[in-house]
């Protein structure tokens, strides 16, 4: 139930006569009333008070797979931290908690005396919608890839879907964007760096599903329609213990 508008800008926050917001214009001089404006501008790294110093900056201040900047003994991590060449294709500058924290360790390491290269694995990301979950997992782009195929299977109450991107010719998994159903993260960091085929993935979901107790698992519903889809015959693997703990190994 949310009115979504797009290529809209806002204009201008209009207030009403007790100084708070009554209505918002926008940029086609639509006016919609309102009691709440939340703005979202993303994220910049603060690092204006560097420029001009010996430290090289760019979007974010430069380092090297080492988190070392240009200056010896001097390191950046975290969100303002830019890489100067890509690792493992992700985006040279990261602003996610996760990838903070891991920066860190990373750091603590070499200050310690062994020295270490920041090696972030597999892309994921996880967030929430009002009441709906939301993750990715691996890559998953706007536009397929020549070489990507996709299976996308959705619940028919319309608030739980799964959407997995896979090699045409090798069929080796790439990656994945979820919605309402939580996953495991270890368990798809270890199916993403053994290279695992979409096929292997069909038939041991029951190993990834992390929703609680008593939810309705859709395990099955998934995989049928893959079959139908993909012409395979696949079954459902039952949940391992076993499989699951030993990917924290990974």
């Amino acid at each position: 139930h949310v009115d979504l508008r797009l290529e809209t800008e806002l204009k201008e926050i209009v207030a009403g006569a007790d100084g708070r917001v009554s209505k918002v214009i926008t940029g086609s001089g639509e006016e919609i009333d309102c009691e709440i404006v939340g703005l979202t501008a993303g994220v910049s790294p603060n690092i204006d008070f560097l420029k001009g110093s010996e430290l090289k900056v760019e979007r974010g201040i430069v380092v090297n797979e080492f988190l070392e900047t240009n200056i010896p003994d001097v390191y950046a991590l975290g969100d303002c931290a830019q890489f100067e060449n890509s690792i493992n294709g992700r985006r040279p500058i990261e602003q996610v908690w996760y990838t903070g924290k891991m920066m860190g360790k990373i750091v603590a390491k070499t200050l310690t005396g062994t020295k270490t290269a920041y090696n972030p694995g597999n892309w994921f990301n996880s967030a929430k919608f009002f009441d709906i979950e939301y993750q990715t997992y691996g890559w998953v782009f706007a536009q397929l890839k020549e070489n990507e195929t996709n299976f996308y299977w959705e619940h028919e109450n319309g608030k739980i879907c799964l959407n997995f991107v896979f090699d045409k010719i090798s069929r080796e998994f790439i990656g994945m964007n979820t919605f309402g159903i939580r996953m495991r993260h270890n368990v798809f960091d270890g199916w993403l760096t053994e290279k695992r085929t979409i096929d292997h993935i069909m038939e041991h979901l029951k190993d990834a599903n992390f929703d609680p107790e008593l939810f309705k698992s859709y395990e099955q519903n998934i995989l049928d329609q893959f079959n139908r889809e993909q012409g395979t015959k696949l079954n459902v693997k039952k949940k391992s213990w076993a499989r699951i703990l030993s990917t924290f190994k990974n």
